[in-house]
């Protein structure tokens, strides 16, 4: 599974602000869409409950960059740690490998995206 992620994410609707964000640089905190259950399919292939997935967060700061869709940055393949909620379910995520410098500077809590 693949997780393309933007951090601001500016302009949606009441009700849809995902309060997505790195902890630390081997931590990140995600919300699944609203339509997503922990029974789900896709609930147990976050969990690592259903076999044969895994899942790679890609994470950009904003949707644009001078104008233009914004890149994502790939940081790395992620571990399921714990979650809580249901529709949407708020997800705690561990990389196998803390996000390198570059992108820390960029991605993280004080990046500019």
């Amino acid at each position: 599974m693949v997780l393309l992620v933007t951090l601001k994410k500016g302009g949606l609707a009441v009700g849809n602000h995902y309060e997505d964000a790195f902890e630390d640089p081997r931590t990140f905190r995600w919300a699944t869409q609203t339509s997503t259950r922990r029974e789900s399919k896709r609930g147990r292939i976050i969990s690592g409950a259903e076999p044969g997935w895994s899942v790679h967060l890609f994470v950009r700061g904003a949707k644009l960059r001078a104008g233009k869709a914004a890149p994502f940055r790939y940081c790395g393949e992620s571990e399921f740690l714990d979650w809580e909620g249901d529709a949407p379910i708020y997800v705690r995520w561990r990389l196998r490998e803390p996000v390198p410098e570059h992108l820390w500077a960029v991605l993280g809590p004080d990046g500019v995206g």
